[in-house]
């Protein structure tokens, strides 16, 4: 609730920032409040369930997560046709207050026994340091993290290397970005069949090696002097569908040891997911030479290492158990 709250404040303020600088200011808190949603719904998804269920669930949010970026930008740039940019953040503080609605209408409280101390700064402290030195937890988080972290080198620099190297037009880019987004969408729906099944050990390491392969596709055709914007695109839709795969079932493999502490494990992995992001995304720019090398190279080594992670969940893990949250146990990523 605090978290909507904040975003809805800062959304509404957005429309009124009279600077650059206050919108950016207004933004972080726009940022700041909307985290709140993904951390606490992955904490929901393993209080109600553990391993290969609360990876289904998870994939089954990540279909649609993954629709809305999709469709963003078209929404986003009608709004400011017809009404100016301000429109924009009218809107999704106008989502806010539906999303706040729905959560006191709605959603009930899914932590059974709420732990008092669970904000408590040394208490959170130890539950962070447990988490760190938990070698299931880590590797699970290493996978979701590089291959988001491949995602988000492509939204950092598909900009420059679309329109800027291919000189695909504006109003085009919005379309490859769809591309990509229904990418990420079909790797969550084929999760989501398949967890059940095979279990998320597998499913991990199924996304991983398509991750490390469209990767490696793409800077083939980079090194071949394929310039077209297909060259970057289509190899990423695999990439994206590998995401889709790979992500959900890291976060619940990470999660399902700690039902205790669910809400700190979903923070930290969210923490760490984003700062790896950020870290990519700025070696993207800073890499960008005028051509397509440096983005699919980036993105390939994304691949390559959310493989070599992934690899000792199939060859050492144990199957995750599709039990409920107290009986629930996970693979182990990093051996016995």
């Amino acid at each position: 609730f605090g978290g909507l709250a904040i975003f809805i404040a800062a959304s509404f303020a957005c429309t009124i920032a009279q600077s650059v600088e206050m919108l950016i200011g207004l933004r972080f808190f726009q940022a700041v409040g909307a985290s709140a949603g993904p951390v606490l719904a992955r904490a929901i998804a393993r209080d109600l369930h553990g391993g290969d269920k609360a990876a289904r669930m998870l994939s089954a949010m990540g279909s649609v997560m993954g629709l809305v970026p999709a469709i963003a930008p078209i929404i986003g740039g009608y709004l400011e046709i017809w009404w100016g940019w301000h429109a924009s953040f009218l809107f999704v503080g106008l989502i806010g207050i539906v999303a706040i609605a729905a959560l006191v209408l709605k959603i009930a409280e899914s932590l059974h026994s709420p732990d008092p101390e669970a904000l408590q700064p040394l208490h959170l402290a130890k539950n962070f340091h447990s988490l760190l030195r938990d070698r299931i937890y880590l590797g699970y988080m290493a996978c979701g993290c590089f291959s988001f972290a491949g995602l988000f080198a492509f939204i950092s620099g598909s900009s420059f290397v679309l329109q800027g190297v291919f000189g695909v037009a504006a109003e085009n880019f919005g379309l490859y970005f769809a591309l990509v987004c229904l990418g990420y969408v079909a790797g969550t729906q084929i999760a989501t069949r398949l967890t059940m099944r095979v279990g998320l050990a597998r499913m991990v390491w199924f996304g991983a090696l398509l991750a490390a392969a469209s990767g490696i596709v793409m800077v083939g055709l980079a090194l071949g002097g394929v310039d077209r914007p297909m060259a970057v695109v289509g190899p990423h839709i695999f990439f994206m569908a590998s995401v889709g795969m790979v992500l959900p079932q890291s976060i619940a493999g990470a999660l399902t040891p700690f039902p205790h502490m669910a809400g700190a494990a979903s923070s930290l992995f969210g923490f760490v997911q984003m700062s790896c992001a950020a870290l990519v995304g700025a070696l993207v720019g800073r890499s960008f030479d005028g051509t397509q090398l440096p983005l699919t190279l980036i993105i390939c080594g994304c691949g390559l290492l959310t493989l070599v992670i992934a690899v000792p969940a199939t060859q050492k893990g144990r199957r995750a158990s599709p039990a409920e949250p107290d009986q629930a146990t996970v693979p182990s990523i990093a051996g016995d």
